[in-house]
């Protein structure tokens, strides 16, 4: 009854005082009282428009609906190439490209002549769903990758992988993933495309984005002045993973996320916004605005501090010609210190 807990009578314990007739009015309350409100969400959901396995059917039939709008259009586009003998794909299919390539220019044309076609193609259309469905029914188990290379019509070679797996149903599956462009059939320009290609590498692809800005952060530093060269001066780094038995090498994550604090933001928008999955995306925009925050900021610096103090200490504990007075006076300096 309003911000007042009552008692569980008409929820668990059952109510028995049949002659007291008030006590359902009481409990019945206002227009706003949980009672009349669970009441409305009742009515609601027994009502067969807002049920739950009807919004569920319209929600599969909308879904049906884009899908076929893709296909249809998709269909049209491939036999007209086919039928004319013209080739697909474009030198740059980048979406700055003035020229995609043929297959995403007519698809570009078609679109425009209807709005249902234009809101489920190129960019509106759903991202990387079939290789989720395929990783999911891979899961933790072993697949072998087919790979294979061809030159089209205008003697550009392609490069066309299929995944070759057993799901869990337990029989063959080979599933085509898609047609890459490669300038030569050397076996580091093979990886590399696969590499693009599949998921399964997004950890290489962080890792390489994240060498490439902080070696272009040390560039711009050194081309202004505000960074030194030298013996030892900004080596490659990139982030360490702190030991699970070694706790000093909290200190050493600590120490490069600090020197590749603006290069790991970056890398975080990138999988936000290109992370192969949902749960990959709302991961990256969790830790992206967690790193923003005042209160990470304080204790990322004072958990270095403290760290740094003790790795100190420590080396210096493991000293064979220290005494135990001596010790115990860096102990002791340590704790002032702390």
């Amino acid at each position: 009854m309003g911000q007042k807990r009552g008692r569980d009578a008409f929820v668990s314990q059952g109510f028995d005082t049949w002659n007291k007739k008030d006590a359902f009015r009481t409990h019945v309350g206002g227009v706003d009282s949980f009672h009349n409100k669970t009441k409305e969400k009742c009515e609601l959901l027994m009502k067969e428009k807002q049920a739950i396995n009807v919004v569920l059917r319209r929600q599969t039939e909308a879904e049906d609906h884009k899908y076929k709008a893709r296909l249809r259009v998709s269909i049209i586009v491939v036999r007209l190439l086919l039928k004319t003998g013209l080739p697909f794909r474009g030198h740059d299919e980048s979406v700055n490209s003035e020229n995609r390539g043929l297959y995403i220019e007519v698809l570009k044309a078609i679109r425009e002549t209807s709005e249902d076609i234009f809101n489920n193609t190129l960019e509106n259309a759903p991202k990387n769903k079939v290789l989720l469905i395929i990783r999911e029914e891979i899961g933790q188990d072993v697949f072998a990758l087919l790979v294979d290379e061809y030159s089209d019509v205008s003697k550009k070679k392609q490069m066309a992988i299929v995944l070759h797996y057993v799901p869990s149903l337990g029989f063959v599956k080979e599933r085509f993933i898609g047609l890459v462009h490669v300038k030569d059939t050397s076996s580091l320009t093979l990886k590399n495309a696969i590499n693009e290609v599949l998921i399964i590498c997004a950890s290489c692809r962080r890792k390489d984005l994240l060498r490439e800005k902080a070696r272009e952060r040390v560039r711009k530093g050194l081309c202004s002045g505000e960074l030194e060269t030298g013996r030892g001066l900004n080596q490659e780094t990139t982030l360490v993973r702190a030991g699970e038995t070694r706790w000093g090498s909290h200190l050493n994550t600590l120490t490069s996320l600090m020197k590749l604090f603006a290069d790991v933001l970056v890398v975080l928008v990138f999988v936000k916004e290109e992370g192969g999955s949902l749960a990959n995306h709302q991961q990256a925009s969790r830790i992206l605005t967690y790193f923003k925050s005042y209160e990470f900021v304080f204790y990322l610096h004072m958990v270095y501090d403290i760290l740094h103090l003790m790795v100190t200490l420590s080396k210096q504990l493991q000293r064979k010609d220290l005494d135990i007075l001596e010790a115990a006076s860096m102990v002791r300096g340590t704790m002032e210190a702390l």
